[in-house]
């Protein structure tokens, strides 16, 4: 017997991880689709950290990331951090 209100809560929570593994995901294929290699999206309360496998990148290509992000995750440029992970090495 849990508790009606208790059980919700916790289902609210499950739907609020997969709303943002959806917008995780989407925002990573739309990433590679247009050429990033190996794109990791994670994201946060306040925060979206973004990851692709490039040694540098243009300033129309950080655009495009921020583009991307912003659209598939409803969060402002200021809020999507972009590293840089150069796997090739």
């Amino acid at each position: 017997g849990i508790e009606e209100a208790v059980k919700q809560e916790a289902i609210q929570e499950m739907i609020d991880l997969t709303e943002l593994s959806e917008k995780e995901n989407a925002a990573e294929t739309l990433l590679m689709a247009k050429g990033f290699l190996d794109p990791v999206v994670s994201i946060s309360s306040d925060k979206v950290d973004v990851i692709v496998n490039a040694a540098s990148i243009t300033d129309a290509q950080r655009a495009q990331i921020e583009d991307v992000v912003k659209r598939k995750t409803e969060m402002a440029a200021d809020s999507i951090i972009i590293t840089l992970l150069n796997l090739s090495e």
